[in-house]
């Protein structure tokens, strides 16, 4: 089976910033990353498997621990797929979860990066999981 990215788009973005509990000009901040579901879906009729994040990202400051950045969305990012016929939608979610997952998670991290840059406060640069992961071989396996 073959995969090739082919979009991600970004649904019910929500961004919070509280200038207001800034108290001195170098401030540092603490986040949490948060995905608060995944779901892989399999679309055979149109030959694509989505992959959706809802995410959430907390930041508090070091010195107060009150919440300063608060960022939250749905983040789906898609891979065409093709020499699948002979597979099964759980071998399929396999495949894509040992072969699509982490480049989907560095769309996630890099979205936040850009959601985080659009005030004039640090960009956030957050860690993702350690790859590869690894759920199984399929039968026949081309990678």
């Amino acid at each position: 089976m073959h995969i090739s990215y082919q979009l991600y788009n970004v649904n019910n973005l929500n961004y919070k910033f509280d200038n207001t509990i800034i108290k001195t000009d170098k401030i540092s901040e603490s986040y949490q990353f948060n995905i608060k579901s995944t779901t892989i879906t399999v679309d055979r009729s149109n030959n694509i498997t989505i992959i959706h994040f809802d995410i959430s990202v907390t930041t508090t400051l070091s010195d107060g621990g009150e919440v300063f950045r608060d960022i939250s969305f749905d983040f789906n990012y898609v891979f065409s797929i093709s020499d699948y016929n002979n597979l099964s939608d759980d071998q399929i979610r396999e495949f894509i979860i040992e072969h699509g997952l982490e480049s989907a998670l560095a769309g996630v991290k890099d979205t936040i990066l850009k959601i985080s840059n659009i005030d004039y406060q640090p960009k956030l640069v957050v860690d993702i999981p350690e790859f590869p992961i690894r759920t199984s071989v399929l039968p026949n396996e081309d990678v």
